[in-house]
């Protein structure tokens, strides 16, 4: 049910999604009972090695060696994407300043960010800092749609290069997850970037603190089980919705692609199948060791991705620092032939 996952859509079954999302764990328990039932000399290793043979083409999203590097980005673009997750402007952490010297340093040439704020500082906003640091004096943002007032929350693409179009699309009312795409002409080239958000959790504080408490009393266990268990449910089906969504505007796109985003989603997943169909993962071609992203409640998942055309060539991907958001920085260096 795990390897069939990514190809379910959550719609139709959503159970199949849940224990896609437990893939990584199943791959470990078939590991160590491989490994036993061979001390124990027993033949039923035979049928932890199948199960794994069956699914190895799986394995090396999680895990993957042998990265493609570049010793020099000339004549290439390198990618930077973060979830800033509001650059803990709502926790008493603001880490803008310290996001700001790592992006001035890193010299990225393209720049997205998903629960992007643009707050003040210094005197200033968050994005004529970044241009006026960073060297991308091109931007283009996406923010949520309000009845009253003009909202600083959203997401963003920096470009060193012209944006000659752009557009973006939400997924629904009362949505806090949102798409934006921008046209960028680069070595008389036009490709398009993409940067998404899709479908978060939308755990409570009250869901947090019942985190805590599990195991605790037997009442806390079962209402955080249920709570979680629904939002998990309603989460995969829109992530599936979302990503058909975005899917169908890239196929109408002649141009070559280059996709950043937050899915929220494992590669063990329907949303990720839709959107990765026929584009290269960066993590898998050129990265090293395990990929995970994700930093809070349930680490090491990989969540957050940057994919590309099959026409272009990456190179050197990382997945660093996360500052005070529960999301790692991801780049990569992409040469687009």
């Amino acid at each position: 049910m795990g390897y069939a996952s990514p190809y379910i859509n959550p719609s139709i079954f959503w159970p199949a999604a849940f224990i896609g999302l437990l893939h990584p764990i199943f791959l470990i328990l078939n590991i160590l009972f491989l490994v036993y039932w061979l001390i124990q000399k027993k033949i039923r290793f035979v049928f932890n090695l199948a199960v794994l043979i069956l699914g190895f083409s799986s394995i090396d999203k999680i895990i993957t060696f042998g990265a493609v590097t570049s010793p020099s980005r000339e004549g290439k673009l390198k990618v930077v994407s973060f979830n800033a997750k509001l650059f803990g402007i709502y926790e008493d952490a603001n880490f803008f300043n310290a996001f700001l010297e790592e992006i001035t340093q890193n010299n990225p040439d393209l720049l997205c960010i998903q629960e992007f704020y643009n707050l003040d500082v210094n005197g200033s906003t968050a994005i004529k800092e970044i241009k006026k640091h960073s060297g991308m004096k091109y931007h283009y943002l996406r923010t949520l749609k309000r009845k009253t007032g003009k909202s600083r929350y959203g997401i963003i693409v920096f470009s060193k290069y012209k944006i000659v179009d752009y557009g973006d699309f939400d997924f629904g009312e009362n949505s806090v997850n949102l798409c934006l795409y921008a046209d960028i002409l680069y070595n008389s080239k036009i490709f398009r970037i993409y940067n998404i958000h899709l479908q978060s959790l939308k755990l409570a504080r009250t869901d947090y603190a019942l985190l805590k408490k599990i195991g605790e009393d037997k009442d806390s266990t079962i209402q955080v089980s249920k709570n979680i268990f629904e939002r998990l449910k309603m989460a995969f089906i829109k992530r599936g919705e979302q990503a058909i969504m975005v899917k169908e505007n890239m196929n109408l796109c002649k141009k070559p692609i280059i996709l950043c985003g937050d899915f929220n989603d494992t590669p063990q997943s329907f949303a990720y199948n839709t959107l990765s169909s026929n584009m290269k993962d960066c993590f898998m071609e050129s990265g090293n060791g395990l990929g995970g992203t994700y930093t809070g409640p349930l680490p090491s998942l990989r969540i957050d991705y940057i994919l590309h055309d099959a026409s272009m060539v990456s190179y050197n991907y990382l997945a660093s620092k996360n500052f005070n958001s529960d999301h790692k920085m991801i780049e990569t260096i992409i040469d687009i032939k």
